[in-house]
């Protein structure tokens, strides 16, 4: 696993003024740049981000048939608990496979500041997981079809993309394994959320979302439908009101937990 755009500590011995970190986290052969906007966004607002590069991701397609839900989970969850263990406060935005993860490290890591999922599944589509656990272990390979964007030019004309052409199903298959288990932990999530879906997200159903928002045990949680967006939602035609909101909502964490430590 490694990270890209991660800012250092300042160093503080104050716990009122201890800095909140922003831990991006790319979908499902996706890369850092798919967050990249959301992350200027917050580093403008004053906020530590680290955009992670998932293992398997921008290496080889070889690495990436190699991997799993279980080194994706523990190469988040590794991330977030060493910004807490420097005394950070941690707020995690995932997109996509992102935002699976990191509702499921919510579920097991009580002491974060929020969690932000955006197109998070949580089923998915059922003729696509029978069809991945019929065809895996005769079909290697898939092609990737590209970007579920509305905007594809506007996208293609910001973006330098180095996404695989090609989908392991054995990868695939991970994923859908992992989503009976995830919808179990939600109950368990108690931080606040914001969770984003899209109604014409033709890669995870928004239902999905809407699904993961009712099943989130958090008191304090919020759910964006998007009207235009397709899947990736941080790309496309509606990715200032993206950025505008989580900024927001982060912003807010922030503004909380230094009242608190004020108030201790």
């Amino acid at each position: 696993m490694s990270a890209v755009s991660t800012q250092e500590t300042p160093a503080t011995s104050d716990p009122t003024t201890a800095p909140m970190r922003c831990i991006l986290v790319h979908g499902f052969n996706g890369e850092p740049v798919d967050m990249i906007e959301l992350e200027r966004a917050l580093t403008k607002q004053g906020f530590l981000t680290t955009n992670l590069l998932l293992p398997g991701h921008g290496t080889t397609l070889q690495n990436f048939a190699t991997s799993r839900w279980e080194d994706w989970f523990a190469a988040v969850r590794e991330e977030t608990e060493a910004a807490l263990d420097r005394g950070e406060r941690v707020i995690l935005i995932g997109h996509s496979l992102g935002g699976a993860l990191v509702m499921g490290v919510a579920a097991v890591e009580p002491r974060l500041s929020g969690v932000v999922p955006l197109c998070p599944p949580t089923a998915l589509h059922e003729g696509m997981r029978i069809a991945v656990s019929r065809l895996y272990r005769f079909v290697p390979y898939m092609p990737s079809w590209g970007e579920d964007v509305r905007d594809r030019w506007g996208a293609r004309k910001r973006y330098e993309r180095k996404a695989y052409r090609w989908v392991a199903l054995s990868t695939a298959r991970s994923l859908f394994g992992a989503l009976p288990e995830l919808r179990k932990l939600l109950p368990q999530v108690q931080c606040p959320a914001l969770v984003v879906a899209a109604h014409h997200d033709h890669v995870v159903p928004a239902q999905d979302g809407i699904d993961a928002y009712k099943l989130l045990g958090s008191r304090e949680k919020e759910l964006l439908l998007l009207e235009r967006s397709f899947h990736v939602v941080t790309k496309d035609v509606e990715r200032d009101l993206v950025s505008a909101r989580v900024t927001e909502f982060c912003a807010r964490q922030r503004d909380l937990a230094l009242a608190r430590g004020a108030q201790a």
